[in-house]
């Protein structure tokens, strides 16, 4: 988000999962974490002076949530699980950006939406994407309920898509009234 706000000419859309930073100091516990581990002799290895990088790039950046209804002039996708502890922020965020350009997806009994809820966010990424005038041909899947309420009128069937009316269809451009075309 910070990279689109202070680049909006390289950005179409902005897609924000668990966004942190406006009251917590989240991924800094987590070097903090990781640095007393490896110096207890963890198995993972860290290259200490990239943390150490990592870590005061952290500490100097900049407060962003009173610039952001200025900056943002695209469009951002935020979305967050509702028993996740970046909720609170992720409202915030929302709240400082302007309305129209910000949509927020909150996915019910979730706390990590990308990993335990990988296809929400690929179809929200896809409407997204799609939002924004990009891959308007790709096909989304459709869950169980969708599939069954879209039958048609006569039970037997689907509805037909928007791609399935641009489709022509030669019997019904025919002239012929006809089975045998008399």
């Amino acid at each position: 988000l910070r990279f689109a706000m202070n680049h909006p000419g390289r950005v179409l859309g902005v897609l924000a999962i668990n966004t942190e930073g406006v009251g917590t100091a989240g991924y800094k516990e987590i070097i903090m974490g990781k640095i007393k581990e490896m110096r207890k002799g963890s198995s993972e290895e860290l290259n200490s002076k990239n943390v150490a990088k990592f870590a005061e790039a952290y500490v100097k950046r900049s407060e962003m949530l009173t610039s952001m209804n200025k900056k943002i002039k695209f469009d951002v996708l935020m979305m967050t699980g509702a028993n996740s502890k970046c909720v609170a922020d992720t409202e915030t965020m929302h709240k400082e950006i302007t309305p129209g350009l910000c949509s927020m997806i909150k996915v019910e009994e979730v706390s990590d939406p990308l990993t335990e809820a990988k296809e929400k966010v690929a179809e929200a990424l896809i409407l997204f994407c799609q939002g924004q005038g990009l891959m308007p041909t790709i096909n989304r899947r459709m869950s169980r309920q969708e599939s069954t309420n879209s039958q048609g009128s006569d039970g037997m069937g689907r509805k037909l898509s928007m791609t399935d009316y641009d489709t022509p269809n030669i019997r019904r451009l025919s002239l012929n009234t006809g089975e045998n075309g008399a």
